[in-house]
């Protein structure tokens, strides 16, 4: 299986958990809550570094990390609106950012 495989495999199995109601046993390891952070920032990090890799004259590692700052601008952004600012969220987010900008399509 490659690396893009692998990817596109558990951004499949993590979307899964989130709406099928992830089971007993995987929430009480990792909270639904990251799990969400984490999905929604692989996904803006694969929208973001797509559009910087087709759209802009930056190398591909250049593209990655564009790709990269903004997205976790954006999770950095989604906390500050929040009542309380959570590491343990923007930790998903990178976590989520760094699988997100390494899919391509």
């Amino acid at each position: 299986m490659t690396q893009r495989n692998t990817l596109h495999t558990l951004l499949l199995l993590t979307a899964s958990f989130i709406f099928s109601g992830a089971n007993d046993a995987f929430a009480q390891t990792i909270p639904k809550d990251k799990v969400k952070h984490a999905t929604v920032s692989i996904v803006i990090g694969v929208v973001t570094y797509d559009f910087y890799r087709k759209n802009t004259q930056l190398t591909d590692n250049q593209a990655k990390l564009a790709a990269f700052a903004a997205t976790l601008a954006v999770g950095a952004v989604k906390e500050l609106s929040d009542r309380e600012f959570s590491w343990e969220d923007m930790a998903a987010n990178t976590i989520g950012t760094g699988l997100g900008i390494n899919i391509e399509f």
